[in-house]
């Protein structure tokens, strides 16, 4: 009896070593964010990218106070209507999703939301610090924001 027990500890440890194996293996094979992007982990190179420009109205005049959100990253436009946002990923291309939105109300005229993508191609980094830090990559955009009806 004593042989039988041994025996069915050694099949039933091996069978569990086999399943935390593989999903261990499964969950470590890509890890994306809230926001579709790779999730950066400890040991893994990164880069750092920038998106700036102005925000302005259809008849050209910069608009401040708009709120850009990028990733992690959130800021406002100055009185200039301009902006800079940066997120850290790994050093790839990257279709980085960024939100303009009118939070003040009518304070400087309501504007609609504007939803957009930021898409680095073969991106070129500059600056790399280290082993791991990739250096920084960034882009331009300029964003035409309409008044609401």
């Amino acid at each position: 009896m004593k042989k039988v027990k041994r025996h069915f500890w050694r099949k039933y440890n091996a069978l569990l070593t086999l399943m935390l194996s593989l999903l261990g293996f499964s969950t470590a094979c890509e890890s994306l964010d809230e926001y579709g992007a790779p999730v950066v982990e400890y040991g893994v190179p990164t880069a750092t990218f920038i998106v700036k420009g102005k925000v302005s109205s259809q008849d050209h005049a910069a608009v401040p106070n708009i709120r850009v959100a990028m990733g992690g990253d959130t800021t406002y436009t100055d009185k200039n209507g301009n902006y800079e946002v940066r997120q850290q990923s790994a050093p790839t291309d990257q279709e980085i999703p960024i939100e303009f939105e009118d939070i003040d109300g009518i304070e400087n005229g309501e504007y609609s939301k504007i939803d957009t993508v930021a898409h680095f191609e073969n991106p070129t980094f500059t600056g790399r610090e280290g082993n791991w830090d990739m250096g920084e990559t960034e882009q331009e955009l300029n964003i035409k924001i309409d008044t609401k009806e």
